[in-house]
């Protein structure tokens, strides 16, 4: 069969305004911010959009064409808002933090569902003002090759403590569910016949001679450095907001006022009854993360070890050198 190449994708036009990217490398504290983040004003309630986490990697890895891409992700993401709109795909389970019960105002969604479909909407779409949050992972890590899809974005870059994060992918089994367990839903590749995550390129027979804890440890700090290296990288930094998790728990107030400063929206009466709601707000016990760092220790070699130590002291002293947005 032939395929046709260097095929001129239609770029269509864009009615997905003002999207809010929350993102991290897994573990890094993301699932906070999916009630605080829509209880801001004109913003939507949080979405799982797979789909980007799927292709990104692949844009990085030269798999995918990169103008194919920007054309597809136009089109899903037009639609994505379009159905939001009219609460198709919503989420209406009790549980899940997804969920639009969890919503500052759940009656939105509701009265969606009888509202016609048509061009009024694109028209609202159009002209709207409302934000779209959603909760991705390691998009950072492949931030130029995001960049070229052409998204309208504004991204909050969530960093936690390395300890913390290694040690909750440990707890978690990611040193050996990929590719094993159907409810992981990474992008993975094969290599000698075994699956591996897609950070993994390059590096295929390093991390399959690690124990799962040594995966953690290797994984996790290489991710953190290369979204740090495409940080610094990037010129346009005016579209990213990092979040230190440690600083928000310890002052989410002034968190919430200079988040909401760079979108251009404003807490709600929701917002301030969200942060007196979550229980995870509270300071953080020092104790708890030399328990997990004596933990890490027992189980990685040194060389490791000292990596994720030095990680953890850049950290902790200076955010990794980066520029915290005001």
């Amino acid at each position: 069969m032939d395929i046709e190449k260097n095929i001129n994708y239609g770029i269509s036009e864009n009615i997905a305004k003002n999207i809010i990217i929350v993102d991290g490398i897994t573990r890094s504290g993301k699932t906070l911010f999916n009630s605080i983040i829509p209880s801001l004003e004109c913003v939507e309630h949080t979405q799982v959009y797979n789909l980007i986490e799927q292709i990104v990697p692949a844009v990085s890895l030269r798999s995918i064409d990169p103008v194919y891409a920007k054309a597809l992700f136009r089109m899903t993401l037009n639609e994505l808002v379009y159905n939001n709109s009219l609460s198709r795909n919503t989420n209406f389970r009790c549980g899940d933090n997804s969920g639009i019960l969890k919503y500052k105002d759940p009656e939105v969604y509701w009265k969606r569902l009888t509202r016609p479909e048509g061009d009024d909407i694109v028209e609202e779409l159009r002209n709207g003002r409302q934000f779209l949050p959603i909760r991705t992972h390691e998009i950072m890590v492949n931030l130029e090759w995001f960049d070229l899809l052409d998204i309208d974005y504004y991204m909050l870059e969530v960093f936690r403590n390395p300890m913390d994060i290694i040690h909750s992918w440990w707890k978690r089994g990611w040193g050996e569910r990929f590719g094993r367990d159907p409810r992981s839903f990474t992008l993975t590749i094969e290599f000698n016949g075994q699956p591996l995550p897609w950070y993994c390129v390059g590096k295929e027979a390093e991390w399959l001679n690690l124990n799962p804890i040594e995966r953690c440890v290797h994984t996790v700090t290489d991710l953190i450095k290369r979204a740090v290296e495409q940080y610094k990288k990037v010129s346009e930094k005016s579209r990213i907001h990092i979040i230190p998790f440690e600083m928000f728990l310890q002052n989410p107030q002034e968190h919430i006022t200079n988040i909401s400063q760079f979108l251009g929206t404003k807490p709600t009466v929701y917002t301030d009854y969200i942060l007196r709601k979550d229980m995870r707000l509270s300071i953080l016990d020092p104790k708890d993360r030399e328990r997990k760092r004596l933990e890490i220790q027992k189980g990685v070699k040194k060389e490791l070890f000292d990596r994720a130590i030095k990680l953890t002291e850049s950290y902790e002293a200076n955010l990794y050198g980066l520029q915290i947005s005001k």
